[in-house]
């Protein structure tokens, strides 16, 4: 292959679809060390974070560009966007696309694409089952999980998709500061540290406060866990919950410490119990073990944890299973979830 040197990669959404591109970003990295690598990616809201954020100090990307979506309806701003980067004059686009795109959404970013860069484009592929299982009498699909799926895309490079390296960028600064809660707050090995992250983006993947709140007294009463409660500012309220329900033994981080050190806080347990959401993957990619609370929106193992130390509850029998729905009336493939259920998957861990 003629030798690259201007590469850009193509990848949006929020902290969970960042940390499962960021092997394959790694990968294009290693395979091609002296290239200039750019991310495109979108921008959302203070709300939501982006891949400037979560990326902040990582040693394999060379520039970040963003956009806003919202304004990729105006001509002037998707004509600038189009000369921004042909003036790259990217030689390889690389289509990391989101699991749920369309052939409709494939046809037309392969399009633009096509006129913004002059050479190579790879990863336009539907996602598609890798086999099915059968489960009451229905046959039921499975997806390669997120982090697998893109390394899959990398093949036509020559690329070997089974190295995984997330490489996150966590810096001294963040050890510091975690080094100073482990000691503000006494934990030490004598007893088992667990993280709660009780937040999801959105309201059709959270469990309820009170259940994980029941959930944080077993372990302390039962283990004698310390629990950390970790996530982002829309979580204080939640957190708050636990609190109130638990007692005031809960170590509350929510909204306190960025990503990184976030990911150094979980580094450091014994285990995360979590719903589906972005600290999942977090979780996976620092290797601490994980028992998911997931509701059966999203199709099996798509979006599990990368790895196989994890433990993921949900319940696929209710025929409304794979829904793709943000919001739900009645919540009960997620409320199916017992705190006993969660209890004992977390007592291997323990």
């Amino acid at each position: 292959m003629k030798e690259i040197n201007r590469i850009l990669i193509y990848r949006i959404g929020n902290l969970g679809d960042i940390i499962c591109a960021m092997p394959a970003m790694v990968a294009v990295r290693r395979h091609f060390p002296n290239a200039w690598i750019s991310l495109l990616t979108n921008k959302e809201g203070a709300s939501n974070p982006d891949a400037e954020e979560v990326l902040k100090g990582n040693d394999f990307l060379d520039e970040i560009i963003t956009y806003h979506p919202a304004k990729l309806h105006e001509a002037g701003y998707l004509l600038n966007l189009l000369k921004k980067l042909r003036s790259l004059r990217i030689e390889l686009l690389i289509y990391l696309a989101i699991s749920k795109s369309t052939r409709k959404r494939l046809v037309r970013d392969w399009s633009f694409f096509r006129l913004a860069v002059y050479g190579k484009l790879i990863g336009f592929k539907l996602p598609r089952p890798i086999r099915f299982y059968i489960k009451d009498g229905i046959k039921m699909p499975v997806y390669l999980q997120e982090v697998d799926r893109l390394m899959s895309l990398l093949r036509p490079l020559g690329i070997d998709p089974t190295i995984i390296d997330f490489r996150l960028p966590i810096k001294e600064n963040h050890r510091q500061a975690v080094d100073a809660i482990w000691n503000n707050y006494e934990l030490n090995n004598k007893n088992p540290v667990v993280a709660i992250c009780p937040g999801a983006k959105f309201p059709v993947k959270r469990w309820s406060p009170g259940r994980f709140a029941q959930v944080a007294s077993i372990l302390c009463n039962k283990f004698g866990a310390r629990i950390l409660l970790i996530g982002g500012p829309n979580e204080r309220a939640a957190g708050e919950e636990i609190v109130k329900g638990a007692g005031n033994s809960i170590i509350n981080l929510i909204g306190k410490t960025d990503y990184m050190m976030s990911a150094e806080v979980v580094r450091r347990c014994n285990l995360l119990v979590s719903n589906d959401c972005g600290p999942v993957h977090l979780s996976a990619a620092v290797g601490t073990p994980v028992v998911g609370i997931y509701s059966s929106r999203d199709y099996f193992d798509a979006w599990h944890p990368w790895g196989d130390i994890h433990t993921v509850l949900r319940n696929d029998s209710l025929p409304c299973r794979f829904c793709l729905k943000t919001e739900c009336e009645t919540m009960q493939c997620i409320n199916s979830i017992t705190v006993e259920q969660v209890i004992k998957a977390c007592e291997k861990y323990l």
